[in-house]
């Protein structure tokens, strides 16, 4: 496993699909929290794309390697996203990348939309649990993890893990329809799922 490379060259199962969802991005956002923002890889993304970065969390070393790397434009914080105190009018973009699952899956959707101003965007790529009828994409997991381990080696980071995580991907799916209307989920393979959601104007 590779611990310590250029930003470019990393790459995990999370990664894949964060960058994808980076450029959903609307043109019009100037403010983004990051929340779980680990060694703050996405964190210097967004700053690239011209956004004031709010970067949470809970692990301090992460943080801490996290400026060591880059801070300008980056408020880096050791902080739960759940009691801290944040933008009154919330940001345009929020991200939450291999984070939910660290949190109450209602309260932390629920948090993640307080926390997004209206008309703003939230990208979070998750992980979750397959139940026996899923076993299928199991297969479909596996078959891509051998497929992109022959292109390129897994960068993996340091911060802290849970494992397996204790919600299953059909409750996920439940929570998203009823706390971020009209939000998106998409089920993927790495054992990864999307979820994006515009907050309306009106919330």
């Amino acid at each position: 496993m590779l611990t310590d490379l250029p930003d470019h060259e990393r790459w995990n199962h999370s990664i894949a699909y964060q960058r994808e969802l980076s450029e959903l991005i609307p043109e019009t956002a100037r403010t983004a929290l990051d929340v779980g923002c680990g060694e703050g890889l996405l964190a210097r993304e967004l700053v690239k794309r011209g956004l004031a970065v709010t970067a949470l969390d809970t692990d301090a070393a992460s943080i801490e390697r996290a400026r060591a790397q880059l801070s300008d434009g980056i408020d880096y914080r050791i902080a739960d996203v759940m009691t801290e105190h944040l933008r009154e009018h919330g940001f345009d973009v929020v991200t939450c990348v291999a984070t939910l699952h660290h949190l109450d899956l209602d309260s932390g959707l629920r948090r993640l939309s307080e926390l997004t101003a209206p008309g703003g965007t939230v990208l979070i790529v998750g992980l979750a649990q397959a139940t026996w009828r899923e076993l299928h994409w199991e297969a479909v997991a596996i078959a891509a993890d051998v497929a992109a381990r022959r292109r390129r080696q897994q960068w993996e980071h340091p911060s802290p893990t849970i494992w397996p995580p204790p919600h299953t991907y059909a409750q996920v799916r439940e929570a998203a329809t009823r706390i971020m209307p009209g939000s998106v989920y998409r089920r993927r393979a790495l054992w990864r799922y999307t979820l994006t959601w515009t907050k309306p104007l009106d919330r």
